[in-house]
C-alpha cells in the first residue's frame, strides 16, 4: 500500500474523511487555500529551480506567481480573487528581498523532489519534497512551504509528522548525508529549523503503522472534532446525514431548533443585562452606605459571608496530628477538613482549633425579591 502524509494525516483526523477522499472518491470543490497555496509553490519552484544560473529577479518570479495563478483564479470568487493576488505578490517580494542573497556554499538540488521508498514489507512511503538544498560539508535541508494564515505553536512544529516523513525520504535518498528540516511560514516571514531525533522517527513510523492497519481493516469510524465545521465532506457524512423520519412522527424540527437558538440568545443577553444590573445596584448601595434598598416593590438585599479562602497546611497539620488525623487529609481542602469535623469523634474545643487553620475571606451575595413595603433608600 502506499501511503503520502496526507494520506496518514486525514485518516489520523478521521478515518471517514479518508474513506470519502480516498476510498469512495468524492469530489467536492477545492478550497481556495489550495488553489492560492498552489500557485505560490510554482513560483518558488521556478524562483529555486536549479536550472537557474543565478537567482531570477523578483519580477521574473512575480509573473510566475501570475501565470499560475491565472490558471486557478477562474475557481475562486471574484470578492476572494484580489485579496488572495495581492497577498501572493506581497508575500513573494518578501520571501525574494529576504533570499536573494544566499549564503556561500548554498545551492538548490531539488524542487518538487518526488519520492516512493520501501516502508516495513509490502508498503510504499510516497510524496514530494518542496525544495532540497546543499549546505557547506555536504550536510542537506529539507524545506517545505507553508501558506497558511495559522501558525502553530512552536511544540506543534517540533512534533511535525510531515518533517519526520520527509527525513525518512532523505535518508533514503542521499544515504550518510547530515538533514536538517525546516518549515517556511511564508505569510509570517518565520523559519523553523528541526533536526528530528531517531526516537521521534521511530515514534512516528509507529503512528503510520497504525494508520495502515486502520486502513487494511477498513476501520472508517468518523471521528467529529471542530475539523467538521469546515471539512469539505461534511454533506456526505453518515453523522450529518438527514435521518430517516417515521410517518407518525409530526414534528417541525427546523421550528425547534429555530426557538432554541433564540431562547438560547435571549438567555445569554438576560444574563449578561443581569449583571450590569447587579454591579448597578451594588454601586449604589456602596454609594448610600447601605445593604438595604427598595423600590418599584422589589427589596435588594446584600448580605456578608465568610468563606474558607485556604488552610494553613502547617497549623493544620499541627492540630491533626496529635488527634491522629492528619493521616486522613490527603490533600489540604474544605472537602478533606469538613469531613474530619464532621466525623463525630472530636469535641467542641478540638474543632475550634482545627478551625484556626483556616483563612477567610468576606463575600457578599445580593438578593432582589418582591417587597412588602414602600421604597426605601439613602
Amino acid at each position: 500500500m502506499r501511503i503520502s502524509y496526507s494520506r496518514f494525516a486525514t485518516y489520523r483526523m478521521c478515518p471517514q474523511q479518508y474513506k470519502l477522499q480516498y476510498v469512495d472518491r468524492v469530489r467536492v470543490p477545492t478550497a481556495v487555500q489550495l488553489h492560492f497555496g498552489s500557485a505560490v509553490h510554482e513560483a518558488l519552484n521556478f524562483m529555486y529551480a536549479p536550472r537557474h544560473l543565478r537567482m531570477p529577479e523578483v519580477e521574473q518570479v512575480v509573473e510566475a506567481f501570475v501565470q499560475a495563478w491565472r490558471g486557478r483564479e477562474r475557481e475562486v470568487s471574484e470578492e476572494q480573487r484580489p485579496a488572495y493576488f495581492e497577498q501572493g505578490v506581497e508575500l513573494l517580494r518578501r520571501h525574494w528581498e529576504t533570499h536573494r542573497e544566499r549564503e556561500e556554499g548554498r545551492s538548490t538540488a531539488a524542487t518538487e523532489q518526488f519520492f516512493n521508498i520501501p516502508f516495513d514489507e509490502g508498503h510504499l512511503l510516497t510524496g514530494r519534497v518542496d525544495r532540497v538544498d546543499v549546505l557547506p560539508g555536504n550536510r542537506l535541508e529539507i524545506i517545505d512551504y507553508k501558506t497558511s494564515r495559522r501558525m502553530p505553536p512552536e511544540r506543534d512544529m517540533e512534533s511535525n509528522a510531515q518533517l519526520a516523513i520527509y527525513r525518512m525520504a532523505a535518508d533514503h535518498l542521499y544515504p550518510g548525508r547530515e538533514v536538517t528540516t525546516t518549515l517556511v511560514y511564508l505569510l509570517h516571514d518565520f523559519e523553523m529549523r528541526l533536526t528530528q531525533t531517531e526516537e521521534f522517527l521511530e515514534e512516528t513510523r509507529d503512528e503510520i503503522r497504525e494508520v495502515l492497519v486502520g486502513i487494511e481493516g477498513e476501520e472508517y469510524e468518523p471521528t467529529p472534532g471542530t475539523h467538521c465545521d469546515w471539512c469539505a465532506y461534511r454533506e456526505h457524512c453518515p453523522l450529518f446525514r438527514a435521518p430517516e423520519v417515521p410517518e407518525d412522527v409530526e414534528v417541525d424540527v427546523a421550528a425547534l431548533l429555530m426557538e432554541y437558538a433564540e431562547v438560547e440568545t435571549e438567555e445569554k443577553e438576560a444574563a449578561a443585562r443581569r449583571g450590569e444590573l447587579k454591579t448597578a445596584i451594588e454601586e449604589y448601595l456602596d454609594r448610600c452606605q447601605t445593604e438595604r434598598v427598595e423600590g418599584g416593590g422589589y427589596v435588594a438585599e446584600r448580605r456578608s459571608y465568610k468563606r474558607v479562602a485556604r488552610w494553613d497546611a502547617e497549623r493544620l497539620r499541627a492540630a491533626l496530628e496529635p488527634l491522629g488525623l492528619w493521616d486522613r487529609v490527603t490533600q489540604v481542602s474544605s472537602a478533606a477538613v469538613r469531613q474530619v469535623l464532621s466525623s463525630g469523634e472530636l469535641s467542641g474545643g478540638q474543632k475550634r482549633e482545627i478551625e484556626t487553620a483556616a483563612e477567610y475571606r468576606e463575600t457578599k451575595m445580593l438578593r432582589v425579591k418582591p417587597a412588602g413595603g414602600g421604597e426605601r433608600g439613602c
